[in-house]
């Protein structure tokens, strides 16, 4: 009942920022871009709302859970990837003064097959991106709401209907601000988290650390112990190192193309305010990934496979 009141109670909330927002939404600059009055503090919570989401947030837990070290190397891609942002994308985004990334390109090319291939790119990129959220939302969600028998599709279903309940009504401006909520509840969790798993080691990193190198399940039914602070559990030789490279030049390139992440340099009034709000995003996800690790390696030993 606490889980399903606490659900209830941030659909409320986030409702009400929506029902805000859509009273101060007035004319495409308002609804598309918050009026380009969002702040470096508050654009760069926001980024991080958005990247911090349930298939990052779950999956890169769950890749730490299982293969240790090398689940790790997700966090450190995503991660490089904002300095991309930072120096190559951020800046000449805001000083464009479009709203989209089809309108800059458009801007320089011819608009009509640059504007047809950038919906083309983005629907096929926010697409795959929203199986992998919504199976995550999905699955969270049903598990929460278990005791009212909601189950897996009805919570799919629900999740879906809200965002487009956010961004239809509200905005840009809601979407800042519930992403800003989400990211505020996301660290203050995983902060609380992390702090109960290291509790459970007297708070001694040394303690922690140290049963992170003999971490003990079963596999195809034969107990196994296993390092996982070392490489080698999921990028596994032959091609392990090349594998490496490849994820790592896909979250670098692919998480400065996410349409989802570049609409948010619009938000902001000027080019050195979206060159803040991205070291805010960094450091917020920065931190929030580094606490993972507690997260999936404490799986890992209290909770196994």
């Amino acid at each position: 009942m606490t889980a399903i009141l606490m659900t209830l109670g941030f659909i409320v909330a986030t409702l009400g920022i929506t029902a805000w927002a859509s009273r101060k939404s007035s004319g495409a600059a308002s609804f598309f871009a918050a009026g380009r009055n969002i702040t470096a503090w508050q654009n760069g919570l926001a980024v991080a709302g958005d990247y911090m989401s349930a298939a990052s947030f779950l999956g890169i837990t769950g890749l730490i859970a299982y293969y240790g070290y090398d689940g790790f190397m997700y966090s450190v891609g995503f991660l490089v990837a904002y300095l991309t942002v930072l120096l190559i994308v951020a800046e000449p985004l805001r000083n464009s003064g479009k709203y989209t990334m089809a309108d800059v390109l458009a801007y320089r090319l011819r608009p009509r097959p640059v504007r047809a291939m950038a919906a083309l790119s983005t629907l096929t990129i926010s697409g795959f991106y929203m199986i992998a959220q919504m199976v995550g939302a999905g699955a969270m969600v049903s598990l929460l709401m278990k005791d009212i028998g909601m189950d897996y599709s009805l919570s799919v279903s629900a999740v879906g209907l809200l965002m487009i309940v956010y961004v239809v009504f509200g905005g840009m401006l809601a979407t800042t601000w519930v992403q800003i909520v989400k990211a505020i509840l996301l660290m203050a969790g995983v902060i609380l988290l992390t702090t109960l798993v290291l509790a459970g080691y007297g708070y001694n990193f040394g303690a922690f650390f140290d049963a992170a190198t003999r971490v003990g399940y079963t596999e195809n039914g034969v107990p196994v112990v296993r390092d996982f602070l070392q490489p080698g559990l999921y990028y596994k030789p032959p091609y392990g190192p090349l594998n490496l490279i490849s994820l790592s030049l896909a979250l670098i390139l692919g998480t400065a193309g996410l349409p989802h992440i570049l609409v948010r340099f619009y938000t902001v009034p000027d080019a050195p305010t979206a060159r803040k709000s991205v070291v805010w995003a960094m450091a917020i996800i920065g931190v929030f990934y580094v606490l993972t690790t507690f997260l999936g390696i404490g799986a890992a030993l209290l909770v196994g496979r």
